[in-house]
């Protein structure tokens, strides 16, 4: 009776150690990745809002003035990488009159691109502009840093976001990720 009360003091084994470790190692192995898509896709959400204000504010505009309005790359012309945060700051007369301004900082650029019945916006998906007037808004980042981009679209023919890796890459949003 004394040697095994004595034995019960002594602690773990190693076995019994490794098997604890290789547990935690199992479990952080199929939590990481889940929680980096997790940070991803919340970051995302940045740019679904965003754009869903900007075809608000184009479509406002074109029932007051008759056309939709092209804005360059804000709030920088280079992709943002791995997410960084980027102050809009003043932005060009286009944005100014579109009036499209997120509330805070922005992790993505982005663009619009709008053109008179009969053409296609620069941008554009062939044949947006083939009978009335037309508009597409774009962001763009890379997430990680890994050089690939999410390219992100809306158009006045479209009430939904696509999403694709790289310029000009969009396909619905349930086909496509980073």
């Amino acid at each position: 009776m004394r040697r095994l009360r004595n034995r019960s003091k002594q602690g773990f084994t190693l076995i019994e150690l490794l098997i604890v470790v290789a547990i935690i190692g199992i479990l952080a192995a199929l939590a990481i990745p889940a929680f980096s898509n997790y940070v991803q896709r919340s970051r995302m959400a940045e740019s679904f809002s965003f754009l869903g204000e900007i075809r608000q504010r184009e479509e406002a505009y074109r029932a007051e003035f008759g056309e939709y309005v092209t804005a360059p790359w804000h709030p920088s012309a280079s992709v943002p990488q791995n997410a960084v945060v980027t102050a809009w700051g003043t932005a060009p007369v286009a944005w100014i009159q579109l009036g499209a301004v997120p509330d805070t900082a922005v992790r993505f650029i982005y663009e619009t691109s709008a053109g008179p019945p009969g053409t296609t916006p620069a941008g554009c998906p062939a044949g947006l502009g083939a009978t009335d007037f037309s508009y597409c808004a774009h962001a763009e980042i890379d997430l990680d840093g890994d050089g690939r981009t999410a390219w992100l679209e809306t158009t006045s023919a479209a009430g939904q976001i696509y999403i694709g890796q790289g310029r000009g890459s969009a396909v619905p949003l349930h086909q496509g990720w980073e």
